[in-house]
């Protein structure tokens, strides 16, 4: 699909309105699911659409209503916003090589728009060497890459001449956003940040208090973003409405330009955002998984309805189905609603 053929199809979705889509999942319905699924749940989801909110459900010790998680590789999607927000500024452009603004040494020239799609194929430098080595042709495939968004965070440091963390915080007041971006020891961060929520992972079975885990500028900008699910939501919110981008910008951030396999299907990569256009729903979504999290969070511009699932244990990987199989099952019942209403 052409960018300009999809820009028509995302500016007619917008002008649905979100009263033609009759949805009618409710905490029980949510609770019912997670009651029926192989593993516990402990965390918030919520559901809401600009009119009102379906779902808002609290589960486990110490989630609250302003409770905050970290959420994983969403943060992702807030790292190309404020990439998208320089090329606004003109401060970046996307078809910049990136050693325009690092110090480093690529075997391929490697645009900002690859890191941003993940067809970059970047792996990191052996230290001490700035010498990146590549898996591919730059622009010829598809490979997931936090390095990458370590690299984007730098380019935006590099920019501004601010730490990417503080970077985060400026966006996020501006917009009166509930995100974050703090650095430090985990166990630190408990005791100072009341409400963010202490994370587990799953060994042997056991529930186990995340203690040991470091959080640096480089992992802000591809994983560790702090947020309450009321914070995504606005966010999202923000984001489609246009508060933060320029149409021309956040046009180029929903276009697909990329594929990604993935559980679902083959999906579309655009920015910092995957693209799912099946069974005539347009869908925006990013997950996130690091120790102690697991996050998801879904759009639906056709009907403005945004998910936003945020979790305190992070579920053993040898069981991807288990791991993920709970909110697979949510987003299918939410889909089916969208679906009928058409």
């Amino acid at each position: 699909m052409t960018i300009r053929v999809y820009a028509l199809l995302l500016l007619s979705s917008s002008l649905l309105s979100a009263s033609a889509f009759a949805l009618s999942i409710t905490n029980s319905n949510v609770q019912t699911i997670i009651n029926h699924d192989s593993r516990p749940f402990t965390g918030r989801i919520l559901i809401s659409d600009n009119q009102q909110t379906y779902v808002d459900l609290m589960i486990g010790e110490d989630i609250h209503a302003d409770s905050r998680f970290l959420i994983g590789s969403i943060s992702k999607t807030i790292t190309a916003t404020l990439v998208l927000r320089a090329v606004d500024q003109q401060k970046i452009n996307l078809n910049d090589n990136i050693t325009d603004y690092l110090n480093i040494v690529t075997e391929h020239p490697i645009t900002v728009a690859q890191l941003l799609n993940h067809t970059s194929g970047i792996l990191p430098p052996k230290s001490p060497s700035l010498n990146a080595r590549s898996q591919f042709i730059p622009g010829s495939q598809f490979n997931y890459s936090n390095y990458g968004y370590k690299l984007l965070g730098d380019i935006l440091r590099q920019s501004y001449q601010v730490p990417y963390a503080e970077l985060v915080n400026q966006f996020a007041r501006q917009y009166q956003l509930d995100i974050s971006a703090d650095v430090g020891e985990i166990t630190d961060l408990y005791a100072q940040q009341p409400r963010l929520v202490r994370g587990y992972m799953e060994q042997q079975q056991q529930r186990v208090l995340l203690d040991e885990f470091t959080i640096d500028n480089g992992f802000i900008a591809f994983g560790a973003m702090q947020a309450s699910n009321q914070g995504i939501a606005a966010f999202i919110e923000g984001l489609t409405q246009q508060q933060f981008l320029s149409a021309a910008s956040l046009q180029v951030m929903t276009s697909p330009s990329a594929k990604r396999p993935h559980r679902w299907g083959e999906l579309n990569y655009g920015y910092g955002l995957q693209i799912n256009h099946q069974d005539g729903l347009i869908e925006y979504s990013h997950s996130g998984y690091l120790p102690g999290y697991i996050s998801l969070m879904l759009y639906y511009p056709q009907a403005q309805l945004s998910m936003v699932i945020l979790e305190n244990t992070s579920w053993d990987l040898d069981n991807m189905e288990r791991v993920f199989g709970l909110h697979d099952k949510i987003r299918h019942t939410i889909r089916n609603q969208l679906k009928a209403d058409e």
